[in-house]
């Protein structure tokens, strides 16, 4: 399947899983990057723009592109946008909790008051709050536990990040959009590749194979050990990406 097949699937699916839903309306956190601009359209294809409402929410961290992409984004596929800063939620927790932050705690701290900013907005206009991780981030568990990893639907969950980027082409994402590092921007000049060790299409070539059943050794011997880095990664995450355990008895 191409490229302008597979982007004509994901809307038609989208479409479908809201109808089933009885669900109309969509939410979005747009981040002026490429999984949350080729997730915006999709849904505003598949529901109508109308119907999408994109939720910019900048924080210190965050590049002045960040927020000027998003908008622009927004406005070629004609939805409508909200801005909320997000650095005073910060506050609260920092005085009130009665312990000291570490880097861990404060990162994931931003996804997770944006989760919560998504879906009150999504609890107050009946809507759904639409994810935007992609597989090769799922696989990996590289997002934020109940943080962007919280959603109701995730339309790009089986597109891995090569494929975002062929794809994105299609659906007439800007080029500066498509060409920006990857970044989630939870702390200053941090890009997924750099924090991951390898570009993504070193890792999506690793994780093709993972998916097809090859085993560590195997990987080792077809991309070398640089592989050690991934399997590392995705069995640190496993509490992430697997079911929760519970207790049978």
């Amino acid at each position: 399947m191409d490229s302008k097949e597979k982007y004509k699937k994901l809307v038609k699916k989208t479409k479908e899983f809201f109808e089933k839903q009885r669900f109309h309306k969509a939410v979005i956190g747009l981040s002026g990057g490429i999984d949350s601009s080729l997730t915006a359209k999709i849904v505003s294809d598949a529901i109508g723009k109308e119907n999408v409402i994109g939720i910019i929410m900048p924080e210190k961290t965050n590049s002045p592109e960040s927020k000027e992409y998003a908008l622009n984004l927004a406005e070629q596929i004609g939805i409508k946008t909200v801005e909320v800063n997000i650095n005073e939620f910060f506050k609260p927790f920092y005085k009130m909790l009665p312990w000291e932050q570490n880097r861990a705690s404060k990162t994931n701290l931003k996804p997770r008051i944006r989760m919560i900013v998504l879906y009150n907005y999504a609890n107050k206009n009946n809507a759904l709050v639409v994810g935007t991780s992609n597989k090769s981030e799922l696989m990996l568990g590289y997002f934020t536990k109940h943080g962007d990893g919280a959603t109701d639907f995730t339309p790009i969950a089986d597109l891995y990040k090569t494929e975002v980027f062929e794809i994105s082409k299609i659906a007439e994402i800007p080029e500066k959009i498509i060409q920006r590092k990857p970044s989630a921007e939870l702390e200053e000049n941090q890009f997924d590749e750099d924090e991951l060790g390898l570009s993504y299409k070193e890792i999506d070539e690793i994780l093709i194979n993972v998916e097809k059943g090859k085993q560590e050794k195997e990987l080792i011997e077809m991309f070398g050990e640089k592989t050690k880095k991934i399997i590392e990664r995705m069995e640190l995450n496993k509490h992430k990406t697997c079911m929760i355990e519970k207790i049978e008895f």
